[in-house]
């Protein structure tokens, strides 16, 4: 039972590297554009929520019967959600995204660190989760205890929250990978000496 946990959670590695590759993505253009990011910072974002909340949704279904699951699939729901409104209404303004972010950051920062926990027996090292749960938990508590920052200022945050997430995750996704090159190595010793 272990093994198949262990070989599914590791067939399932590329969704942590290109959900980190996205938010590297986000995190450059945060960066050399943020003029022209905070004037479409509405729609960045959106699209962010959309992509990561598919991931984060399929990446749940994948998981099912695996620890906390079901929270993947309801933060990947909100996420997608959440960019479809920010896509249909671009003008709620600078206040409301920034507490939109921080509600979303704060959430995700708890479901992150609540699965670095649950599969802490299945893969090694579940630290590098955890910080990112964290990282995630304490950019929603910034945002939310200071909405005023401006729209620049979140801009420069989401980008260094989203070159600590994308390192983070494709840290985490090529860990998970070796993870499954050792369960086949470990399977195939096993089966020669039965």
């Amino acid at each position: 039972m272990m093994v198949d946990t262990m070989q599914l959670l590791a067939s399932k590695w590329w969704t942590f590297v290109l959900r980190g590759i996205v938010a590297l993505a986000l995190a450059f253009f945060a960066f050399t554009q943020p003029q022209s990011i905070a004037t479409v910072l509405v729609y960045v974002v959106a699209a962010y929520f959309i992509i990561s909340g598919l991931f984060e949704f399929f990446a749940g279904l994948s998981f099912t019967g695996i620890g906390s699951w079901w929270a993947l699939i309801l933060v990947g729901v909100v996420q997608v959600m959440l960019g479809i409104i920010m896509i249909a209404k671009p003008g709620v303004g600078p206040l409301a995204l920034a507490y939109l972010v921080g509600i979303w950051a704060f959430s995700t920062g708890l479901v992150e660190i609540s699965s670095a926990i649950a599969f802490r027996n299945v893969i090694t090292n579940e630290f590098w989760w955890i910080l990112l749960g964290l990282v995630t938990l304490g950019l929603g508590v910034y945002v939310v205890l200071r909405p005023d920052l401006g729209v620049l200022s979140l801009v420069y945050a989401v980008g260094i929250y989203a070159v600590l997430a994308g390192i983070t995750l494709i840290a985490t996704g090529f860990r998970i990978k070796n993870l499954a090159q050792q369960v086949r190595k470990d399977v195939t010793t096993l089966k020669q000496s039965a």
